[in-house]
């Protein structure tokens, strides 16, 4: 599933956009005047903001500096707060700088965050991992490898070397056959279920190496030489947040919108709502966001704006149901 718009990429490839337009400038004007003065006018930030699509606001961030010789997040920053104000930040950024952001916030301090950054980390390219990696190092002068490394532990932290050590092959149907499958759901059953203890180093390295057009492939290879797929064989091989993980890793890609839409219910149920997670996961998935509230609704049996509406209050909601009804 890809995250990143076009821009992000184009930028990335060393290509420049055209970001001053009529359109942009009036949107970094408006954002302009909703700063200024005493106060801020958080429905307007939420009428700008909230209702442009990733390329849009990825358009702003680069405009915005150039009219008034500050960046659009320090702007932001300065005048929000909260879980609004995380948001609006997030919003305030591409998404990879957002997502570098997210990093930093699941790992600094006591602790780590492995909720927050399982959904960054898992099922990603190996384009947009790259991407990933220059950001937070843009914006923290620190290696993301070195981060995880020094972050995380067990077999987490060995998965998600692994896959940032861009151990995916690029698809190639004349070497991903029905044969090339088999071979590599062997792989993974002699590292997991075939054999006494797990070879979490190997089991995690052979799920890396599969590309995101040829795991389907895999996880039926596995499933019709032993009656389930890959999913199972995580649970039965792996607990905690290492299970969790995988499982997100390979969900992500086998049934992305249905995973999606559970990510979000994730963030509400039980005791209190995970705000911050809640707000990365509207932020990154924007672009399908109507496609996930179909599921949701399926799967769930009331809306998504409705679960939104009874977990949140404020202006944090006003401006979640705005990014949610412009999904259409």
């Amino acid at each position: 599933m890809n995250i990143y718009p076009t821009q992000t990429l184009e930028i990335d490839a060393g290509r420049s956009i055209g970001h001053a337009n009529p359109a942009i400038d009036q949107a970094c004007q408006e954002i302009k005047a909703a700063c200024a003065g005493f106060g801020t006018n958080e429905d307007k930030l939420n009428e700008v903001l909230g209702t442009k699509s990733p390329t849009e606001r990825c358009l702003i961030h680069l405009r915005y500096p150039e009219l008034f010789n500050k960046t659009l997040l320090s702007e932001i920053s300065s005048e929000t707060g909260g879980s609004y104000g995380k948001l609006i930040q997030l919003l305030a950024q591409p998404i990879e700088q957002a997502e570098a952001t997210l990093i930093r916030d699941a790992t600094k301090g006591a602790g780590t965050n492995e909720k927050l950054l399982i959904p960054v980390l898992s099922g990603r390219s190996n384009q947009e991992l790259n991407i990933l990696k220059k950001a937070f190092f843009k914006i923290y002068q620190k290696d993301l490898v070195v981060t995880i490394n020094d972050e995380l532990s067990g077999d987490l932290k060995t998965f998600y070397l692994a896959a940032l050590n861009q151990m995916a092959q690029d698809y190639n149907p004349s070497i991903h056959t029905p044969a090339k499958a088999a071979e590599i759901a062997d792989t993974i059953y002699k590292a997991g279920e075939g054999k006494w203890g797990t070879d979490e180093s190997t089991f995690c390295n052979a799920i890396c190496s599969v590309p995101g057009p040829f795991l389907a492939a895999v996880d039926a290879a596995y499933n019709a030489k032993h009656e389930h797929g890959l999913v199972l064989a995580i649970q039965k091989e792996f607990g905690g947040k290492a299970e969790d993980g995988l499982v997100f890793h390979v969900n992500s890609i086998l049934r992305p919108i249905e995973t999606v839409a559970e990510l979000f219910e994730s963030t509400m149920k039980g005791m209190g709502t995970d705000e911050i997670g809640l707000s990365a996961a509207i932020v990154r998935y924007q672009h399908i966001l109507a496609q996930v509230k179909q599921a949701y609704h399926a799967k769930y049996g009331r809306s998504l704006r409705q679960r939104i509406e009874g977990e949140t209050s404020g202006d944090y909601r006003k401006l979640l149901l705005t990014i949610l009804e412009r999904a259409g």
